[in-house]
């Protein structure tokens, strides 16, 4: 089935406008949507990061990834599966069909890791734990994923190892396991995991797996996976490298993106006729409180002016039952300074977004930081 729509889908494939990465031949509708200059960029830099974080070179990533920007595609493409977007693995290279422009959950199917759709029977519930690990909230427009406190017994991880239907399973879950083996084992035994699992069509199959990787059986991977609590885990543009990144030196930060234009080499679509800057910010390690003012230009419309932003703290976050801070322009009222302070230590990533202007500007925020003073900063007053 899944063949067929592929083939009825792409005999018009050809018509649409193309540009090539290194990792992936990127196609879009151009009567629904301008491509930013970023935008085939960043799925490159993506596809390196999720390979490089298991330790695979560039060159180690296959034949790149065919990629289809196109509403009208992906809802042809992937109906079967009543989803929005969907990859496959039927012709030469592995083609994502998407009506977003950078669907890190389906790019994550098309990666070594990945292993593409089940046609071979390989357990769907082992390939959407591994796509739903490396979905990202900055790229896209999504809310973290957080483990769950409650996880299944052996007898059901066993069962939904059985599964071949992505459409009945339980993502969330799914994603708990992964976590709390990658959590638990590091990405070097992660990457041994990925391979050892190449031609596992059942549970029995994923036992062996986890018992030559690992060492443990199936009901000893649930119980860990029983034993976290509620977490989050970093955003995979954690692992980019290449982001522009401020460091807080004491003074007020700036972040200020000015006369961003869509065809701009760092301007990224982000879904519809908005688009993003991404950045780094580097702030001490003790945890501390920050003002944060958001601003547009006299005449700009603040409306769809945002900011969001996510920790990257290298291990589980438990603390933190809301692993993100997010912000509209009007969100500050007059002054522009929100109401409550933003709470941040270490490595932050996050993302400017706007509209698309109908001649290509993005009229991105100018946000600033400022620590909220305490009483160690306060002179003391003399005796």
């Amino acid at each position: 089935m899944a063949a067929a729509a592929i083939v009825l889908v792409c005999s018009h494939c050809t018509e649409l406008p193309t540009e090539v990465g290194e990792h992936v031949i990127y196609h879009w509708d151009d009567s629904e949507a301008r491509l930013c200059g970023g935008t085939v960029p960043t799925v490159d830099r993506f596809l390196e990061a999720v390979g490089g974080y298991y330790g695979w070179s560039p060159d180690d990533l296959g034949p790149g990834v065919e990629y289809f920007w196109d509403e009208e595609l992906a809802l042809s493409a992937c109906s079967w599966l009543g989803a929005s977007g969907c990859e496959s693995r039927v012709l030469v290279r592995p083609h994502v069909f998407s009506k977003h422009p950078v669907d890190t959950h389906e790019l994550a199917h098309a990666t070594r890791g990945g292993h593409g759709r089940p046609a071979l029977r390989y357990p769907a519930f082992i390939n959407e734990a591994f796509a739903s690990r490396w979905g990202s909230s900055v790229i896209e427009i999504n809310v973290p994923f957080l483990t769950w406190p409650e996880f299944l017994s052996t007898a059901e991880l066993r069962a939904a190892l059985e599964v071949n239907d992505a459409t009945k399973l339980d993502y969330g879950l799914a994603f708990t396991w992964w976590v709390a083996l990658e959590s638990t084992y590091g990405p070097a035994k992660m990457a041994d995991f990925i391979l050892e699992l190449d031609g596992a069509t059942t549970a029995d199959d994923v036992e062996r797996a986890t018992r030559r990787v690992f060492g443990i059986s199936l009901a000893e991977s649930a119980a860990l996976a029983e034993s976290l609590p509620e977490a989050s885990i970093d955003d995979p543009v954690c692992e980019l490298d290449a982001l522009p990144t401020y460091t807080w030196t004491g003074l007020p930060l700036v972040l200020e993106r000015a006369d961003a234009d869509c065809d701009d080499g760092d301007i990224v679509n982000l879904h519809g006729d908005y688009a993003s800057w991404m950045f780094a910010l580097e702030f001490p390690d003790t945890l501390s409180p920050f003002y944060v003012s958001l601003s547009v230009p006299d005449g700009v419309d603040p409306i769809s002016k945002a900011i969001f932003l996510v920790p990257c703290d290298g291990v589980l976050e438990f603390e933190n039952k809301v692993p993100y801070y997010a912000a509209g322009v009007d969100d500050g009222g007059d002054s522009g300074t929100l109401t409550w302070p933003w709470r941040l230590r270490g490595r932050q990533v996050g993302r400017l977004a706007a509209e698309i202007e109908p001649d290509g500007a993005v009229v991105l925020p100018r946000v600033v930081f400022e620590r909220v003073l305490d009483d160690a900063d306060r002179p003391m007053s003399p005796e």
